[in-house]
Formats: structure tokens, sequence, C-alpha cells
């Protein structure tokens, strides 16, 4: 048991001097990078550059049995897509990883604080990664994007969930972005066995490991131009906060209609 603990006390802090290794590499790169034209090209290559990187990290988190991650529905969801907006709980700061370790083209919003990072900021600016503090700026800027054939991933919540706690209220912008770009919106449940990296506790205290985490891919659904804000915020918060059994009966309002499976980009 003692040998156990240890294992897991090397392995846990070598994982985050790692993925801090990864991603000053990933800055330093942006950096070096800085004086070419922030074209689409160049972000669709950042970002496939943090998607394998990401990749790399969640084999390791595996091979080492720290966090396991399992998807379920994965096959829904293709590599490239015409616009989509992508929205998730958020348990962990490990659930952007798990996310975007599968999908290889993205755009995130991100706290306004990664941008000071040094580890991520210059990355994900370089990625055209938007920070969520700029209000209807950054819905047009994001709006632009996904109806420009770009994968969004949002976190409506704004910030983690509070460990005990199903779910925040969810901010209504991606409503918005996708009935500005005509998309659909994707949902994804994320489940964690402990509190890996959870709000309230400290990162460089170890968790107790090891952990699961299960991200379910659930309904597409496209948004109706009539459909209420508020409405239908809630009903997207109601699935979140359902029973999966439960959340997989739920019957959608015409304000919220399940959205036809969508096709591969040529």
């Amino acid at each position: 048991m003692i040998f156990r603990r240890a294992i897991t006390f090397v392995g846990y802090y070598f994982t985050l001097v790692f993925f801090g290794a990864f991603g000053l590499t990933l800055s330093c790169l942006a950096l070096l990078c800085g004086a070419l034209p922030a074209t689409d090209r160049t972000e669709r290559f950042f970002q496939r550059l943090i998607h394998r990187s990401f990749a790399l990290f969640i084999w390791w988190v595996t091979i080492s049995r720290q966090f396991r991650v399992s998807y379920q529905g994965l096959e829904r969801l293709p590599a490239r897509r015409q616009g989509l907006v992508v929205i998730a709980n958020h348990p962990t700061l490990t659930d952007i990883t798990c996310l975007l370790a599968r999908l290889p083209e993205a755009v995130c919003v991100f706290n306004p604080a990664i941008r000071r990072n040094p580890v991520l900021g210059a990355a994900a600016r370089r990625a055209g990664y938007l920070a969520g503090d700029g209000g209807f700026d950054v819905v047009r800027q994001v709006t632009d994007k996904v109806a420009a054939g770009h994968t969004v991933i949002i976190f409506p919540e704004g910030t983690r969930t509070p460990v005990g706690e199903s779910l925040l209220p969810l901010k209504s912008g991606f409503l918005l972005i996708a009935r500005r770009a005509r998309v659909p919106v994707q949902l994804v449940r994320l489940t964690c066995s402990r509190p890996v990296l959870a709000k309230g506790r400290a990162w460089w205290k170890l968790p107790p490991l090891p952990a699961k985490m299960q991200v379910a891919i659930g309904p597409c659904l496209r948004v109706s131009p009539d459909a209420e804000t508020v409405k239908a915020t809630a009903e997207i918060a109601a699935w979140f906060r359902a029973a999966p059994e439960a959340a997989a009966c739920q019957v959608w309002s015409p304000a919220l209609t399940l959205a036809e499976p969508l096709k591969l980009v040529p």
C-alpha cells in the first residue's frame, strides 16, 4: 500500500511537470511564429498541434494508471464538421484536455486568466482561442468562426462546478452564437469520479487517484430562430442535471429539436 501511494505521488507530480513542459514548448513555438499572419490556416495548424499534445497527455495518464478517460458516442463526432457549437458541463480542469484530445480542429472560449498563463497563453492565442470577457464582441467573433466552419467549445457555466453541486446556472451566449451562425448545438456530459483539479482544490495538492472521467456525447440540437432564450437555456440545463437514463428519454420542445446527422467536410 505504501509503495502504491509512493508511485501515485511521484506519477502525479511528474505528470504536472510533463504537462507544463509541453505547454511551455507550444507557447515558445507560438511566440517564435509570432511574425506569421493570423490566418485560418495558421490557427488550424496550432489547433491540431494542441490536439495532438493533449491526446499524448491522455495516453500518458492512462498508461500510468492515474486517470482513465472513457468516451461514449464518440462516433457521432466526425473529425471535421460544418460549424458546430459544443457545450459541456465543467467539473474539473481536465475537461478541455479530454475534449480537445478528440477534436482535431476546435476553437475554445477560455477563462481570461489563460491569456496571462505562461504555459498555455501564447499557444491558445495563436490557435485562435478567445477569452470569455469580451461581451458582445466575443459573441460576434465566435459566431464568425462557427459560421466559417469551425467547431467551438464552450463551458456555459463560466467556471468549474463546485464539488457537491450538479450544475451552475448556464449563460445563454452559446444559444445566441448557434442561432446567429445557424449551426446546431452538441451537448456533452462530463463525469469525474474524483475531485481531480476541481474548483476550490489547489492544483498542487495530490488528489485521490486513480480517477475515471466519462465523456458522454449527448443529443445534437437545432435551435429555432423563434426560441425563447431563457426557456431554451433552462431546457438544456435540465438535461445536464438529469440522470443519464432520464436525459436519454427527454422530449425536446419545438424550440430545440434534434438535428440531422452532420456530414463530413470533403
